[in-house]
């Protein structure tokens, strides 16, 4: 990671929200609601869309509440872990946070590599080493090339979208809404759910690109979050739409056979979705990696971008697990993690904050009873992810 940082635009800054959520959560949805039923998935979305909404704008507030730091565990380690003991639990904090990006970044690199082999036919290792290049080669860069990468990854990727749900439409297409998957199958799917959400630290990032207008960075969030509801109502009804025409089962990374359903060029775009939805996650997680690696450990950029990239791909290589697997993970750290710190994080940032009167703040919807919603949809994210099958 290199060059100086630089502004982003609105569409650039929201795109980085987007990019961090619709790889990896967004993929697994059609699946787990083909387990669970289509009536829950529109209840699950909307109630997954209001908490996640305002924990993300909690985080924005937080930042425009601090002067110097960029990203959340350096937040939590000046307002949340004070006293003697206070070094200790940013520590361990900083530690689990590290083990949740891997887990997701694990997760794009193993997937990337399975498109690969699907597309090129190419052993699955050496798809991981291509996807890696891509992915790393970008992040390399910086924020505001990052940003840009999304900005057209997400176009394309809206572009292919049209063009599957055209063709879906064309061919054989049946709902079934019948609910089937009953409590556990609900949680399942609201802990992916919550998780296709879940852009945290690629808030901070947004918040700093658009500094030259603070007030637009709490709408960034909300339109990259919004992008992200929209493609997995889109995607999750076509994918079990196209599989209820053909008979052609939701696999589990649903859109492979969503276009393994329809055949012929909607199968290679099907793929080619899956491969930029995953780079744009890895782009926008990885780069929040590296800054947390460089705050915290005073690395310079292209150590902390060399760490917050390379060993996921050697791991990817020489572990088994797939892609369901590190999604899960990743999922249930992040939820318990989210759920016990950033409330409180932010009740002790309104106090104490260095910047009293920030240009944009919360107000109603940051008091008490939308703090305990937010507390309780994270922690059933994180039963869900832990229900996974």
């Amino acid at each position: 990671m290199t060059g100086e940082k630089k502004d982003l635009t609105f569409f650039e800054a929201t795109a980085i929200v987007t990019g961090y959520g619709v790889g990896g959560g967004i993929m697994t949805v059609p699946y787990l609601t083909s387990l669970s039923g289509i009536l829950p998935l529109f209840m699950l979305l909307v109630v997954g869309y209001i908490v996640s909404i305002l924990l993300h704008l909690m985080i924005v507030e937080m930042m425009l509440r601090d002067d110097e730091s960029s990203q959340l565990v350096e937040v939590l380690n000046k307002y949340l872990f004070r006293g003697k003991g206070g070094g200790i639990f940013t520590w361990i904090f900083f530690v689990l946070i590290i083990f949740g990006f891997y887990a997701s970044l694990l997760a794009y690199v193993t997937g990337g590599g399975e498109i690969l082999n699907t597309l090129i036919s190419v052993p699955e290792w050496a798809g991981q080493v291509v996807f890696y290049a891509i992915a790393a080669s970008v992040v390399f860069f910086g924020l505001k090339v990052v940003g840009i990468s999304e900005k057209y990854a997400i176009f394309v990727i809206a572009i292919v979208v049209l063009i599957l749900v055209g063709d879906t439409l064309l061919k054989p297409f049946k709902l079934d809404f019948n609910t089937t998957g009953g409590v556990k199958g609900g949680l399942a799917l609201f802990g992916m759910i919550m998780f296709s959400f879940a852009s945290f630290f690629s808030v901070p990032q947004a918040v700093e690109g658009l500094s030259w207008d603070q007030k637009k960075a709490p709408w960034a969030v909300i339109a990259g979050i919004g992008t992200t509801f929209v493609f997995i109502l889109v995607i999750t009804l076509m994918a079990l739409g196209a599989s209820g025409g053909s008979g052609v089962a939701v696999t589990p990374i649903a859109i492979e056979g969503w276009a393994e359903a329809l055949g012929g060029l909607p199968f290679y775009l099907g793929n080619l979705f899956v491969l930029l939805a995953m780079l744009t996650s890895f782009w926008a997680i990885s780069l929040a990696l590296a800054v947390v690696l460089q705050e915290r450990l005073g690395w310079k950029e292209r150590i902390a971008w060399l760490v917050s990239t390379f060993p996921c791909l050697i791991i990817a290589i020489v572990m088994p697990y797939g892609f369901l697997e590190y999604m899960g993970l990743a999922g249930g750290i992040i939820g318990v993690l989210i759920a016990i710190l950033m409330v409180p994080a932010y009740v002790v940032t309104r106090k104490r904050g260095v910047v009293k009167n920030p240009e944009w703040s919360l107000g109603f919807w940051g008091g008490w009873i939308f703090l305990a919603i937010v507390v309780i949809g994270y922690i059933l994210m994180a039963v869900g992810a832990a229900l996974i099958p």
